[in-house]
């Protein structure tokens, strides 16, 4: 076993099989995941390094387990019981972490046409599936459109204030600016953004959360962020993650991802009205949710640079381009 994290505390959760060997993967920027191999089978550990509320991991399973209920023609994680008869394993520091049985099969690409499209049509086909869940347990995350009551701790004032915590953040100052100049335009469109069709969403359906074997998507994952909020959201925040500074096929890939969404479901007019609001909304989100992990000393001012650059990049793209993708 190769890796500097110990992972025995862990593993002395489940009845595994010998021999167990854990295997390091990619995490994300809010979880640390491994592969376990367990005699003939394999799973993915995912310790929850973002909070401590198990609530949110059993709010997280139950969301699979009423998926599980559908006949979805792509998987979705299972968790596994550990000893105690738990899908939620908590340490002695209170730290979170799970197991889920494996689904084989590779990450989607986003330079890959095929992928963009299969990805819509996914996002649609989850979006029916979702509407139809009915969880006991009530959403734990607020909606995007609540976006000045999640990030209360990150006004304005202390938001622009990043410019002075390093010269790096400094230089990035317009970028702050501009991003906050869009915060408060969105202000006047939360009425009518959450006036729009609401349901359970996944909340973070991107490219690294997906599976696919070939150009086919055979598995969908990390349902940590499911909440209530506008169902177009969904859409919302698959297309941010095809704008790219260096990507000059940005209007062609957002154009095909809608085409593929528009195969299974079909949003009103409303909701595409306001689909750059709500990419906005994901954007804004995301700074604001990395300039507090970086005030509270979880990231690196590296993180937090690329992020502004991104977020600010996408705010300009939808503001330079979004008229070219409706064409």
């Amino acid at each position: 076993m190769n890796d500097t994290i110990d992972f025995t505390a862990f593993l002395e959760q489940y009845a595994f099989q010998a021999p167990c060997e854990v295997e390091h993967r990619e995490s994300g920027m809010n979880n640390t995941t491994r592969m376990i191999s367990s005699g003939m089978k394999r799973y993915v550990l995912r310790i929850y390094n973002n909070h401590k509320d198990a609530n949110i991991v059993r709010l997280e399973h139950e969301v699979l387990a009423e998926l599980q209920k559908q006949e979805l023609p792509f998987q979705v994680p299972v968790p596994v019981r550990n000893k105690q008869g738990d899908t939620v394993c908590i340490a002695n520091d209170g730290t979170l972490s799970a197991l889920f049985h494996y689904i084989d099969g590779d990450r989607l690409s986003a330079a890959n046409a095929a992928h963009i499209s299969a990805l819509g049509k996914t996002a649609a086909l989850l979006t029916i599936a979702l509407s139809e869940i009915e969880p006991i347990q009530k959403p734990l995350y607020s909606p995007y459109f609540s976006l000045e009551g999640t990030y209360m701790s990150m006004d304005g004032t202390t938001f622009l204030g990043m410019a002075e915590r390093s010269p790096s953040l400094a230089a990035r100052r317009s970028s702050l600016i501009e991003l906050q100049e869009e915060r408060q335009n969105l202000k006047g469109e939360y009425d009518a953004i959450a006036r729009l069709p609401q349901q359970w969403i996944h909340g973070d359906l991107v490219f690294n959360n997906t599976v696919s074997q070939g150009e086919k998507i055979i598995g969908v994952l990390d349902f940590e962020f499911s909440t209530v909020d506008v169902r177009a959201m969904e859409l919302a925040v698959i297309a941010v993650d095809l704008i790219k500074s260096d990507d000059p096929l940005c209007i062609a890939n957002v154009k095909l991802l809608l085409e593929g969404y528009r195969q299974s479901f079909q949003l009103t007019e409303q909701e595409l009205e306001k689909l750059p609001s709500l990419m906005k909304l994901r954007l804004l989100d995301v700074a604001l949710h990395f300039a507090s992990r970086f005030r509270d000393g979880l990231d690196g001012e590296d993180v937090l640079c690329g992020i502004i650059d991104q977020s600010a990049f996408g705010c300009k793209w939808l503001n330079e381009h979004w008229e070219d993708v409706k064409v």
